[in-house]
């Protein structure tokens, strides 16, 4: 996208319209979230975001990124490249704002098609660019807000006050009782200082770690581990957040990493797993000595 030519909020709106064109014309269903598509009594008219945010249906990714492809679209970052999640891949395009299709949302742990369906059930339509584009109910917007600070470490953001603190009660309510109907109680509960009630959740270490900011990758890569559904899921994600990533060293040099290049990063990675492994092994040995 022009800078010079086109602001880029303007940019994400538009990429927002393309994207709901697309979705008409190929039978997908997504739902637009964050910056823009958010309402605007919590604050959609003045947020500022670097991309375009969707949640698709998790049957109909597929069809939505093959008609992006024909469309001008490529993808910077795949799936497996972003978080612990998994949950978004990135694609670029020459004259619009970047956009991050999400096949879930983390923090929504209940199976992705059926918390889709059940945010889709309560959609309703806004305008962006023009473009009439389904976006989740306010509350869900809420949810999701709330569940996205929280994983960014941001307990204080004004995304919580404005969705949680100063929300009537009966808000409040809707937006737990929606919670738990998707399986997003631990990550609701992180960025509203309830998550001492699921101690022994599986997910608890992990948002426990995202919430506050922890900084130790150490800490991090022990709690996704932990975190993982299943033994086959947390040895591929043990394996996978200690390997350097070839496609975040291509966006970084702006070319394929050299073979040379691709073994010093697997070099640096290591070692500086194994510092940090062994700190983080020091520091649970002196926090068990001190109880």
């Amino acid at each position: 996208m022009d800078a010079a030519t086109m602001p880029w909020s303007v940019g994400i709106r538009f990429s927002h319209a393309a994207l709901q064109a697309l979705a008409d014309d190929h039978g997908v269903d997504l739902l637009h979230i964050k910056g823009p598509a958010v309402d605007d009594s919590l604050g959609g008219a003045t947020r500022q975001s670097i991309d375009a945010d969707v949640l698709v249906r998790p049957s109909h990714v597929d069809r939505l990124l093959a008609a992006m492809h024909l469309h001008g679209w490529k993808t910077q970052y795949l799936f497996e490249d972003g978080s612990a999640f998994e949950h978004a891949s990135t694609l670029v395009h020459p004259f619009l704002a970047p956009v991050d299709v999400h096949r879930r949302f983390p923090g929504i742990d209940q199976n992705p098609a059926a918390a889709f369906e059940r945010l889709w059930a309560d959609r309703h339509v806004t305008d962006l660019a023009g473009m009439p584009c389904a976006v989740p109910s306010v509350t869900a917007q809420r949810l999701i807000l709330i569940a996205h600070a929280a994983r960014g470490g941001r307990l204080t953001h004004p995304d919580i006050d404005t969705s949680w603190t100063r929300a009537p009660a009966f808000e409040r309510d809707a937006v737990s009782q929606l919670a738990d109907d998707i399986g997003a109680g631990v990550a609701l509960a992180a960025g509203t200082g309830r998550l001492e009630e699921f101690v022994g959740h599986p997910g608890h270490e992990l948002w426990r770690v995202l919430s506050t900011g922890e900084r130790s990758r150490a800490r991090i890569w022990a709690a996704r581990v932990r975190a993982a559904p299943t033994k086959r899921a947390a040895l591929r994600t043990a394996v996978r957040l200690v390997m350097p990533n070839r496609h975040r060293m291509e966006a970084r040099l702006g070319r394929r990493p050299t073979a040379r290049e691709v073994a010093s990063a697997y070099v640096a990675s290591a070692r500086g797993g194994a510092c940090e492994l062994a700190g983080f092994l020091r520091s649970v040995a002196t926090e068990r000595r001190g109880r």
